[in-house]
């Protein structure tokens, strides 16, 4: 059976990742808090580089889906996320990302 996770990152101390968690659940996605990573860490950091990411990705098996709000929060320029995107889809990972329109 497929998991749902949800990655919800934030870049500055003045941010919540509260506001990443509700559009998640109001597209409809039922997340176990466990499975929720979060973490605050700048968007120049590469996903490689990003402890809480890392953690996510030992614990993703291969159904599994996960979903981010923006499609930024996967990497810090078009080739990081690329390459996060791709790696996630051949592990089998299903990527929904909502601001593309992914629920």
């Amino acid at each position: 059976m497929s998991r749902i996770f949800a990655y919800c990152r934030i870049s500055t101390l003045d941010q919540t990742t509260e506001n990443q968690r509700r559009e998640i659940e109001s597209a409809g996605f039922k997340i176990k808090p466990q499975q929720i990573i979060e973490e605050h860490i700048s968007g120049s950091a590469a996903t490689s580089e990003r402890p809480g990411f890392n953690r996510l990705l030992a614990r993703l098996k291969c159904g599994d889906q996960l979903i981010v709000t923006k499609l930024d929060r996967l990497g810090c320029n078009a080739m990081d996320i690329r390459k996060t995107v791709e790696q996630l889809t051949e592990t089998g990972i299903r990527v929904h990302c909502l601001a593309l329109g992914g629920h």
